[in-house]
């Protein structure tokens, strides 16, 4: 529908400020576009012609975007509509957000808009599309569009969103697979990977951004490393997409009648290239400085106070962050954490004045929490960031010359 407009979207994003897309972008995810029917006015609500279909948008470069969307198309030419219900909006609006969305209690909302506009934000953004219709009776199709209508009432469309087991994607995924028995319903691994976890399902998508994903595996806790199956894949929209196609109904009828590409834009897709200085480049390379630095420090040819200083600071602020987040706030994947065994907020006693005797129980307790960290790597509790080895080592070596070499 869209392809022959490619070369004409890409001269007018070269014009477009990034940032000015990004801010209509968000004001299109946030306003509620049209007007919901009354529960009332639902019967007869769809012709025989209506079709219901699962929208895939692919990732975009934001990391809101980055791993894709879903949503549902509900069109009716004979009574005039086409509406896309949207299980990812969220407003910026509410009080606290920012607060609200760190503690893990920030309300998503399903919101509804035309179709066209829709389309129009992926067009905007570079992302192509593709729906897959849905093989419903008229009956299904009334049932899934009533319980759509209900949903998005002011009084429904919020809910408490959960990255692996209640976003955008598994909402779709429920909503559309209650209108049958779950003993009807057979999915096909073909699919998916064998003993896929969620962690290593959405590492594919972070590839391109290394920084991002090593921050996201630091703070990402035992449950991300929980085997995915069949149905909790589908957390992801490609994945969703992928098992759709596979799902037979009965072993009869497929779930999709039918899949085609509304916007495909992905010969202009443009994608973030991996920074020359990733992790791993930066972080060994600045651990072989420091520790040969380090070894001219114990000759008296030099001191490290100042990066002292800012490596313990950085370490014990990440402490804080992993233990908010594994112990205090609502988040279901980020608690119990391991990497507080190296990663926590005690690391900054050693660039205070706390007496000499305390710094050193210290770094004895310290080491016993590593050997205990490479204990629970060792069996596989929890997968191990190996961008994070150097910093450990950086702790290690710093660590030893401020409690050790110091004196007092």
């Amino acid at each position: 529908m869209y392809k022959n407009k490619k070369v004409m979207h890409t001269r007018f994003c070269t014009f477009v400020n990034k940032k000015i897309k990004v801010k209509l972008l968000l004001l299109l995810f946030i306003v509620p576009f049209v007007n919901i029917p009354a529960k009332n006015n639902l019967s007869n609500q769809l012709s025989q012609e209506a079709t219901i279909s699962l929208l895939t948008c692919a990732p975009g470069e934001e990391l809101y975007s980055v791993f894709g969307h879903t949503a549902i198309r509900v069109s009716d030419p004979e009574n005039e509509i086409d509406l896309v219900f949207n299980y990812g909006t969220f407003d910026f609006n509410t009080p606290f957000f920012y607060l609200k969305f760190g503690h893990g209690n920030l309300d998503y909302l399903l919101s509804v808009s035309p179709f066209k506009r829709f389309m129009r934000e992926y067009f905007m953004t570079n992302r192509s599309v593709w729906e897959q219709e849905l093989s419903l009776s008229e009956s299904q199709k009334e049932s899934l569009f009533r319980d759509l209508i209900v949903n998005a009432q002011p009084q429904n469309r919020a809910y408490q969103y959960d990255f692996f087991y209640d976003n955008c994607a598994t909402r779709v995924a429920d909503i559309v697979l209650e209108q049958y028995s779950s003993d009807r319903v057979n999915f096909s691994t073909e699919n998916i990977p064998v003993s896929l976890t969620f962690r290593e399902a959405i590492h594919p998508y972070l590839e391109k951004q290394p920084w991002t994903k090593f921050g996201i595996d630091l703070i990402l806790g035992a449950p991300a490393d929980a085997q995915t199956d069949s149905a909790s894949i589908m957390f992801l929209p490609d994945y969703l997409m992928g098992q759709f196609s596979g799902i037979r109904i009965d072993d009869t009828e497929n779930l999709v009648a039918a899949t085609n590409i509304l916007l495909d834009l992905s010969d202009y897709s443009e994608y973030k290239a991996a920074d020359w200085w990733s992790p791993t480049t930066t972080l060994w390379v600045l651990f072989i400085l420091i520790a040969l630095w380090s070894f001219t420090e114990q000759k008296g040819k030099g001191k490290l106070k100042v990066f002292d200083f800012i490596l313990f600071s950085a370490v014990s602020l990440l402490g804080i962050v992993i233990f908010y987040l594994s112990w205090i706030s609502n988040h279901q994947v980020t608690s119990p954490n391991w990497n507080l065994l190296w990663a926590n907020p005690f690391w900054i006693l050693l660039v205070t004045n706390v007496k000499y005797i305390y710094r050193k129980l210290f770094c004895f307790l310290q080491g016993v929490a590593l050997v205990i960290f490479l204990v629970v790597m060792a069996a596989g509790i929890q997968y191990f960031p190996y961008e994070s080895l150097p910093v450990i080592l950086l702790l290690i070596v710093r660590g030893f010359f401020s409690c050790h070499l110091q004196l007092k």
